[in-house]
């Protein structure tokens, strides 16, 4: 039973992070104005406070997979798996850079106008959708390299808490 306990903590740890990066995500995209109505700057500090953390949390989890943490253990387990993450692997630097970028857009001091502020709104966005595709594949490595399957996976459950886990059953 040791081993199953072993192989929970990775998919919790894992878990847990992909709920803390989602909070951050939705508390960063909730201080975005209505674009209509937008008559002030003020949204943008707490904008680029959250694309900060964000981007901190981001750096902190990629560099837990790749220095031997659930992804390498899942691999280890399930060899086969090697070539997917190697391929998630290789998104880290983009994803983190398109998030640096953002922020030093968002750093400018010049006059931010509404279409910037859309612009840098829809930049937000599409870094949130490819991010959530990276968490899918990586949940599929977990599922798979520890035989458990994710109930309610996805960015919704996990934000919510409802995601689960629970053993594979072997089918003969």
């Amino acid at each position: 039973m040791k081993d199953g306990a072993s192989k929970f903590a990775y998919v919790d740890h894992m878990l847990a992070e992909h709920q803390r990066l989602e909070q951050l995500i939705r508390r960063t995209i909730a201080s975005v104005p209505n674009w209509e109505e937008m008559d002030s700057e003020d949204w943008l500090p707490h904008m680029l406070s959250g694309l900060v953390a964000i981007r901190t949390e981001l750096v902190h989890h990629f560099r837990n997979e790749e220095q031997g943490g659930c992804l390498e253990e899942a691999v280890a387990r399930c060899p086969e798996l090697s070539a997917e993450v190697q391929r998630i692997e290789g998104e880290h630097d983009e994803i983190l850079a398109r998030l640096s970028d953002l922020i030093d857009r968002c750093q400018c001091r010049g006059k931010l106008t509404p279409q910037k502020a859309v612009a840098i709104d829809q930049e937000l966005r599409q870094i949130v959708r490819e991010l959530r595709v990276h968490e899918t594949a990586e949940n599929r490595i977990m599922q798979q390299g520890f035989s458990v399957s994710l109930k309610g996976e996805g960015a919704a459950a996990i934000a919510t808490g409802a995601a689960s886990r629970e053993p594979m059953r072997s089918e003969v």
